[in-house]
């Protein structure tokens, strides 16, 4: 009933001649007949009540129908009748080989606040005709990729929606950053790597290494050696589809990046100088810049070759690659490329009570972080807050000074110079694999210096390593893949299904700095609380060589014209700000978190993460 309406009820009079003695017989009958009532409205608020029911039955009736639609849009979907191939948009893998296929583990296509603490924006987007979403903050339902380059994050995602797990997502990746980044790894390099197979629970390190005499102007490659194991022992899709990304790159050619530029500008003498400039110059002694097109045809040939002859190529790839060199060195360069191979250990750096650090690193580097980890529990060293910007500064000179005693004290034991490792300039690429299952696999791999030893092989298009030390024990040395296991402290076991969303994964790689940021984002993940984007982006302290070769401070991610740099300024001396840090390091994080996958990175021209 509208307000300011009036009701009255009225028997109707029957008669003219209506009387009192009427009235009672009226009144007697009133129980047995119809009361009819009378409301009182104008003229305009009887047609309002009209024209309100009538919008209200339309809405009702659209309401009806947009919920008619949407049901049927999520019959269909449940049916498979909207994408390709009756695949719902890529959401379903295939089943896991070795546990280590995307897992549903209750997953609903409705998200809560909860499940978007990382990422509100939840924008959908089709993909291939597929019903998907996307995540602007690096979140992702079923398998994130991250590497430091777009174009091989793209290819190593297309590898797990296709029903590939995370080694054949990682091996692939690697052999595109082998195209696009040649200065930091490819075919004549090493790599390392940690897996983690959430089926089994177990944890491996693998390291692609040659145990033969080295050159002392070009290392033994033996990565592709370490992928062809890697993919026997724990891959899933056909070995020839690892190469197909890779090898379109090379034969088409690829779009100089922001990455790839800064370091042939860096390099411009010693690539003039070198037959490097064949793939990496215009003319006119002038080397390729951002957006330029570079095609390495030998290059598409070998990696075409090795993938049609996966069971013997070991044999064949070391003929190839010792065409361009002198008959005096072949020899023995073919037969320590055929004795390369991966070794594969059940790794442990570190454990506490809240968590247990495993790596693929070199005893020197594991003894660091486990140190850093250690002087950082014992005088409850807090990562950076801003909301007490005095007692972080005064935290972080007394982690700086920490880790110079621990560098330095390391070091002495291995009977190696801070000046000597600098000297090695070290570079590499990282990539990072992790589904909705918790399977992770992260993977450095380097040709040592930038550009390795500049020496290409014209009839293979592979530039060969200067890895002339131990690779064992030296060339990764500042490379550390690592896979940190959370313990809870609600008396969950092993058992609980949910207990691989206590796994992160961390990857830094390049520069003396590695293993001390590496402990660095462990520190601010586990002991400090902080959400994983926030660990890897943070302010990080990096060491550099100071006055008389001892080891100075520089901090990342802050302004020279910040209060953190001030504050660090006032107490430390000497500081350098973001960007001016003199190693190289790339750092990277994956963790699992309510039914979704994260990957975040720095420094950000670094770090491109890319999922479904």
């Amino acid at each position: 009933m509208s307000s300011g309406s009036s009701v009255r009820y009225e028997k109707l009079r029957t008669t003219d001649n209506y009387d009192e003695q009427d009235s009672e017989q009226e009144n007697l009958e009133a129980e047995a007949e119809e009361v009819t009532v009378f409301i009182s409205q104008t003229l305009g608020q009887q047609h309002k009540v009209r024209r309100r029911r009538s919008v209200t039955c339309v809405r009702l009736s659209v309401a009806l129908l947009l919920l008619g639609l949407a049901l049927g849009f999520v019959i269909c979907e449940w049916h498979g009748c909207l994408s390709e191939e009756n695949d719902p948009g890529g959401h379903t893998a295939a089943p896991g080989h070795s546990g280590m296929g995307p897992k549903q583990k209750g997953h609903s296509r409705h998200h809560d606040d909860e499940d978007h603490r990382e990422g509100e924006d939840h924008d959908h987007h089709g993909n291939s005709g597929s019903h998907e979403h996307q995540h602007p903050n690096g979140l992702y339902h079923h398998g994130v990729v991250i590497t430091d380059s777009t174009v091989c994050s793209g290819i190593g995602r297309r590898i797990l929606e296709e029903g590939g797990n995370v080694v054949d997502a990682g091996l692939a990746s690697l052999l595109c950053l082998g195209v696009v980044h040649p200065h930091a790894t490819g075919v004549g390099g090493v790599f390392s790597a940690i897996h983690y197979n959430s089926t089994s629970r177990t944890h491996k390190a693998m390291r692609s290494v040659s145990h033969g005499a080295l050159s002392a102007a070009y290392g033994i490659p033996a990565a592709l050696q370490g992928v062809k194991q890697l993919h026997t022992l724990f891959g899933r899709c056909e070995w020839e589809k690892l190469f197909s990304g890779a090898v379109k790159l090379a034969k088409d050619g690829f779009d100089v990046d922001q990455v790839l530029a800064a370091a042939l500008t860096s390099n411009r003498e010693k690539i003039l100088q070198s037959n490097l400039c064949d793939l990496f110059c215009d003319g006119n002694d002038t080397t390729k810049v951002l957006g330029s097109r570079v095609t390495n045809q030998k290059l598409a040939e070998l990696l075409q070759f090795v993938s049609l002859n996966g069971s013997h190529f070991p044999e064949s790839l070391a003929l190839k690659l010792a065409e361009d060199l002198p008959l005096t060195e072949r020899r023995g360069f073919v037969e320590n490329v055929q004795q390369c191979r991966v070794e594969i250990d059940d790794p442990l750096i570190v454990e506490k009570e809240e968590y247990a650090v495993y790596g693929a690193t070199s005893p020197l580097s594991s003894g660091i972080i486990s140190d850093v980890l250690g002087k950082a529990g014992e005088q409850n060293l807090s990562p950076w807050n801003n909301a007490d910007l005095k007692r972080s500064a005064y935290a972080y000179i007394r982690l700086l000074t920490a880790g110079r005693l621990i560098y330095n004290s390391s070091l002495a034991k291995e009977n190696q110079s801070v000046e000597d490792l600098l000297a090695l300039n070290p570079v590499g690429s990282h990539i990072g694999v992790l589904d909705g299952s918790g399977n992770v696999l992260i993977i450095s791999s380097s040709l040592n210096s930038p550009f390795g030893s500049k020496r290409l092989l014209p009839s293979s298009g592979v530039i060969l390593s200067n890895v002339n030390l131990n690779p064992a024990d030296n060339v990764l040395l500042w490379s550390c893949p690592l896979i940190v296991k959370l313990k809870h402290n609600d008396g969950d076991n092993d058992d609980d299904d949910d207990d691989d969303d206590g796994v992160l994964a961390v990857g830094v790689t390049g520069g003396l700095s590695a293993p001390f940021v590496a402990a660095q984002i462990i520190m601010s993940k586990v002991r400090g609380g902080k959400s994983a984007q926030d660990s890897v982006t943070g302010p990080l302290l990096h060491l550099e060589t100071g006055s008389s070769g001892s080891l100075s401070g520089c901090v990342s991610a802050v302004s020279n014209r910040s209060d953190v740099y001030r504050l660090l300024l006032e107490r430390e001396g000497r500081l350098e700000g973001v960007g001016r840090c003199s190693d190289s390091t790339l750092a990277l994080i994956l963790q699992g978190h309510a039914g979704h996958v994260g990957a975040y990175g720095a420094p950000a021209a670094g770090a491109h993460a890319d999922g479904y």
